[in-house]
């Protein structure tokens, strides 16, 4: 925030726009009425559990900020037991502070969604808030930083509970696959402890990589040792190493550019980016499909269409945002390396030795910036799940011409992210397991765990969790209907001006 004698005079502060957003929350509070009500001792004791057991109505893998926005959204929708799990330290979840290594956002300022349509939530308030109303119209991309600090006054602002520095190491059927009623988590601490909690419902919101992992090359991994290669998505990497030295890269995206900047701008000697295409991609049909329509209708998509999207855009590619092209090619040593695959890698004399179609290369350090990959076996909290979800390989067989084995790998979602059964009527618990990970993005949109689509998204998955809530406690639900009294009258006021001749119920 500016010092205060350059603070624009319609910049409010933070506090009393955390006032007003406590205010509009009251205003939005309709109806605010809880409705899931805590398992009775009965019900705790036919499952196992010791008296008094908590059970949370959601537990939240991640919490970043799809984790805090569905978290968010469900106590707007009255659910009071949601409980957050993220394993990084505060102020670490999510990329930002983190692996992230762009100046600013690649998105532009404007997407909202996080707000849940309260205007003084959005980022823009925030921004404002602090900068007025000059400020916003001059910001031309959302910094790092301030993104982070957005999320952690929103965390703040909403009370989402969110516990800190514990990993979610394994999510099962409770108390078996056959009769699941609840879903048992194995948490750790930082420290290793291990500990247990109980949920009706689970969100995995953990990230690109929560649905699978780092995507490193067997040409890669095989030739050389982890103290000459990195993925750009490792952290924390102390870049001040590579002063003066060459750093090569594999991969043409916006990791690779943001990677090779800052390595240059630590000092390095020259950053070389390789990539198989023979020439760097133009086009962005990402940007193309952020209208109202697609963003909130593609999962109403017929299969085969959703697949062909998606194998479009895995097979054209998408190349880093303008600022981010511009800044790398402005500085000394940045290099591009059209149509250079890697076919082999060795180590000598302490450097990394990589064959090309061009010849040999030889670099002090490498980074590959090949994504992420989706593989629900490569994730230890899947295990106890996997067997019984539906993938879209199982689901769907696109033409010879459209077969993609990565995208066969996604789960098959329902229209609110739920995962689907493998084999119908075995496993209907499954749909009250949600995920907003990458995997997410065949079923939801390729867009769907991004800032762009989490005006859609997030109440996809917020009615998706209400909904199985509800549906799972109907019978509960309507035997108080049944037993409860409904007067709006009271009969003897109705009776002594003649409104009823007997008092009945």
């Amino acid at each position: 925030m500016p010092p205060d004698d350059l603070t624009p005079a319609d910049a409010i502060g933070l506090p009393a726009l955390s006032a007003q957003v406590r205010r509009d929350l009251e205003r939005l509070a309709y109806p605010a009425k809880p409705w899931v009500d805590a398992p009775p001792p009965a019900t705790l004791a036919r499952l196992g559990l010791a008296p008094g057991q908590e059970v949370l109505d959601c537990a939240i893998v991640g919490g970043g900020q799809f984790g805090l926005t569905i978290a968010h959204g469900l106590q707007r929708e009255c659910v009071q037991r949601v409980r957050v799990f993220d394993r990084n330290p505060r102020g670490q979840e999510g990329p930002w502070s983190t692996f992230a290594r762009m100046k600013m956002l690649r998105t532009p300022k404007d997407p909202t969604g996080h707000d849940l349509g309260n205007a003084s939530l959005t980022f823009r308030a925030w921004y404002e808030a602090q900068h007025g109303a000059d400020g916003w119209q001059r910001l031309f991309r959302i910094s790092r930083p301030d993104w982070q600090a957005y999320l952690g006054w929103y965390r703040d602002v909403t009370g989402v509970d969110v516990r800190n520095e514990v990993a979610v190491t394994a999510v099962e059927p409770w108390p078996s696959a056959a009769h699941a009623v609840l879903f048992r988590l194995t948490l750790q601490d930082a420290a290793g402890k291990d500990a247990t909690a109980y949920a009706r419902t689970v969100v995995f919101a953990s990230g690109a990589e929560g649905s699978g992992g780092h995507a490193v090359p067997d040409v890669v991994s095989r030739g050389l040792p982890p103290a000459l290669v990195a993925h750009t998505s490792d952290w924390p990497v102390d870049f001040s190493r590579f002063a003066g030295q060459r750093i090569g890269l594999l991969g043409g995206g916006a990791a690779a550019f943001d990677t090779a900047i800052a390595a240059l701008e630590a000092g390095a000697r020259e950053a070389v980016l390789c990539f198989r295409r023979p020439a760097l991609p133009l086009a962005n049909p990402r940007r193309w499909m952020e209208f109202c329509g697609f963003l909130a209708h593609y999962p109403e998509l017929p299969d085969a269409q959703r697949w062909a999207y998606m194998h479009t855009l895995f097979r054209i590619g998408q190349p880093p945002p303008v600022p981010t092209f511009e800044r790398a090619v402005s500085l000394p040593g940045f290099t591009l390396r059209p149509g250079t695959p890697w076919l082999a890698t060795r180590e000598e004399h302490g450097q990394a030795v990589v064959t090309t179609p061009q010849g040999e290369e030889r670099f002090d350090f490498v980074f590959v910036a090949t994504g992420a990959f989706v593989d629900l076996a490569a994730r230890p909290e899947f295990a106890g799940l996997l067997p019984h979800v539906a993938l879209w390989g199982e689901r769907f067989t696109p033409s010879p011409a459209l077969a993609e084995p990565r995208l066969a790998a996604f789960p098959y979602l329902g229209r609110f992210g739920q995962f689907t059964e493998k084999v119908p009527g075995t496993a209907p618990w499954v749909e009250r397991l949600f995920t907003i990970t990458r995997a997410a993005t065949l079923s939801l949109g390729p867009s769907a765990a991004s800032n762009s689509n989490i005006k859609y998204t997030a109440p996809r998955l917020i009615s998706g969790v209400t909904r199985a809530l509800f549906l799972s406690a109907a019978d509960e639900h309507f035997v108080r209907f049944q037993q409860a009294n409904h007067d709006e009258l009271a009969a003897d006021a109705v009776a002594r001006v003649g409104g009823l001749a007997e008092v009945t119920r």
